[in-house]
């Protein structure tokens, strides 16, 4: 601190008589300029002597102030003070550090010790001032007056001179990011033995939607991960567990700590392009590991699969998701670009006025196809009324499916409506835009693995949907191939292993109950592989929701939309399907992969329906026992 050369070549200070309630003009020029390069003092100090020599001081250093934060750096000695008074007296800080000043005590010939002090304020009252007294000296300013010059452009300088504030600070800074920038800039490395330790061996991040950070850490902490512009994400509820190869090399140092040390934590979105693995240690902050942020995938799809190839016990996967998977997911779903063209081909001649849409994502697979059609040929209704339209949802199939248009049309007879989106949108989305394009009075959203087991089905259901008006969705019984039961209705089971409410198909894999001809069994949700509605009736429900990864839990949200709006949801037990289930999700990924995205679409449906479902559950169980 050179500036104190120049105040003690100064002569011997004079005294300031002004009482407690004077006041010094904090803009008044210090009598000798500080040396160049070093801005010295706000204030010259305050000094209070017995006659011969100074017995008691206090000095105002430097002064930063951004919005509501304030901090004082100086020093005192004797009964000396330097503090921070409002209307109703002397503030207490949020931070005070002290540290001894010997080169003040030696500067002004103190016969005590000398405490430099650093205060920290946030709030700062309106009306504030800073008060330094020595005796029956003082100084005083407004906070809000003190000119611009006199204050301190960033905090760097007041960190490299206070160390043992930084890991003070970044709490009071935490949503301040310029000035935790300037304090994550401060932290240094530990050569202390047993100091906390860490790596970043994973960072990814997508702009604007977020990212992940997978790598270890060792001690007690508490941990930050903060980037160039001091954007911090603290290590609050990372996904932990046991590191092998980190107890193994650390466990003679650290014992117990090595336990859980990996992790695996989120980054907010805005996430820059470098980040500072920090730690707080006592009063230190302590610089672990830094390093440049790597691109992660920037399609749902592919951040699903990259980020659940980092896997946790399944009994911890939905907490993962909410606390670190989810947000990023959802952002990059919401973003997910809309192709601009649409191709449509048909073939045969489509009835003006359809009675029902038939509108069916193809994805991986389509040789089934064939086979619905052989059923459709058989079904005047279908083949005379209806509209069946295909819509293509995977660019490897785009080519031979429209190649095979003409043929289908030659070898059934069934007008077909041929559609590819320009991008793979999954079964919501792709449903959707079948939707978009169909002219039918009602849709039936079917997958292309739901075979009819006999002609007139479809009649019978839109029929049934016309006697039933206070139905808004109805659903058909699907048997595996093997004739067990693999839908006839959809309820809501709370799984404790998972900790997440999931879809449940009662009965599934058991032989089929007996069906009353005719009739309507109403249930909380049925499947979307073979549902049907008025298509007007629909679209003012948003159709399907885009919001789910692939293709899981759009059934039940639409017709939970549907409940919301006063309408019921049943299933034509009668009505009988052959569904070989999943043949195209099979082509997105490996089991840990599909459990994770259905975990996915589980978290996400509770957090929109979960108190309807808690209320629907609750009023099962009184009819129960009424």
């Amino acid at each position: 601190m050179g500036w104190l050369s120049y105040l003690f070549r100064r002569s011997a200070p004079e005294a300031v008589d002004l009482g407690s309630s004077a006041r010094i003009e904090t803009d008044a020029a210090p009598a000798v300029a500080p040396p160049a390069g070093d801005a010295g003092p706000v204030w010259p100090p305050v000094l209070d002597s017995d006659g011969h020599r100074p017995v008691s001081g206090a000095g105002l250093d430097r002064v930063f102030r951004d919005g509501d934060l304030l901090v004082l750096t100086g020093w005192a000695t004797g009964n000396a003070a330097l503090s921070l008074e409002g209307p109703q007296g002397c503030l207490a800080p949020d931070i005070s550090i002290s540290v001894p000043r010997p080169d003040v005590a030696a500067a002004y010939g103190f016969a005590g010790e000398v405490q430099g002090l650093l205060l920290a304020f946030r709030p700062t009252p309106t009306g504030s001032r800073i008060v330094a007294r020595a005796g029956e000296q003082t100084r005083a300013g407004e906070v809000a007056a003190f000119p611009p010059e006199r204050l301190e452009r960033d905090l760097s300088r007041i960190l490299a001179e206070y160390a043992a504030a930084r890991a003070q600070l970044i709490d009071l800074v935490r949503d301040l990011p310029e000035h935790l920038a300037a304090v994550a800039r401060s932290a240094v490395r530990s050569p202390r033995p047993g100091a906390p330790q860490g790596h970043m061996e994973i960072l990814k991040c997508v702009p604007g939607a977020g990212g992940l950070c997978v790598g270890w850490t060792l001690g007690a902490g508490p941990f930050f991960l903060v980037d160039e512009a001091g954007l911090c994400q603290p290590l609050e509820a990372p996904v932990r567990w046991n590191r092998q190869d980190i107890f193994d090399a650390f466990a003679a140092d650290y014992g117990a700590d090595c336990a859980d040390a990996g992790f695996l934590q989120a980054l907010p979105a805005g996430f820059g392009r470098t980040a500072r693995l920090i730690a707080r240690d006592g009063d230190t902050l302590v610089l672990l590991h830094e390093r440049g942020v790597d691109p992660a995938p920037r399609d749902a799809v592919g951040y699903a699969r990259w980020a659940f190839s980092f896997p946790v016990p399944p009994e911890r996967m939905v907490e993962r998701i909410a606390r670190h998977d989810g947000t990023v997911l959802k952002a990059l779903l919401n973003r997910t670009e809309r192709a601009s063209k649409t191709w449509v081909e048909r073939a045969g001649t489509v009835p003006a006025e359809p009675e029902v849409s038939l509108v069916i994502p193809l994805f991986g697979r389509y040789d089934f196809v064939e086979h619905q059609l052989l059923e459709f040929a058989d079904d005047p209704f279908i083949r005379n009324t209806c509209e069946v339209i295909y819509v293509v949802d995977d660019p490897a199939i785009r080519t031979p499916v429209f190649a095979a248009l003409d043929t289908w049309w030659q070898l059934y007879g069934v007008p077909l409506t041929l559609v590819w989106g320009g991008r793979n949108r999954g079964f919501s989305g792709a449903s959707n835009l079948g939707l978009s394009l169909a002219r039918g009075r009602q849709v039936l959203f079917l997958n292309s693995d739901v075979v009819p087991m006999s002609s007139g089905w479809l009649a019978a259901m839109s029929r049934r949907l016309d006697d039933h008006p206070d139905y808004g969705l109805l659903g058909a019984r699907l048997l595996f191939p093997s004739g067990g039961v693999q839908h006839d209705g959809m309820v809501f089971r709370y799984i404790n292993s998972f900790g997440v409410w999931m879809n449940d198909h009662p009965g599934k894999g058991l032989p089929p109950l007996d069906a009353t001809p005719g009739s309507v069994v109403e249930w909380p949700a049925a499947t979307g592989a073979c549902l049907l509605g008025d298509r007007l009736e629909v679209l003012s429900l948003g159709g399907f929701s885009e919001s789910y990864l692939i293709g899981d839990f759009e059934d039940s949200d639409l017709c939970l939309k549907a409940r919301g709006g006063g309408r019921r949801v049943g299933v034509c037990a009668d009505i009988t399907l052959t569904h070989l289930e999943r043949q195209s999700f099979g082509f997105q990924g490996s089991g840990e992969f599909r459990l994770g995205v259905t975990l996915f679409n589980a978290w996400l449906h509770e957090t929109r329906w979960r108190s309807d479902i808690e209320k629907f559950e609750a009023r099962k169980s009184l009819e129960a026992g009424a």
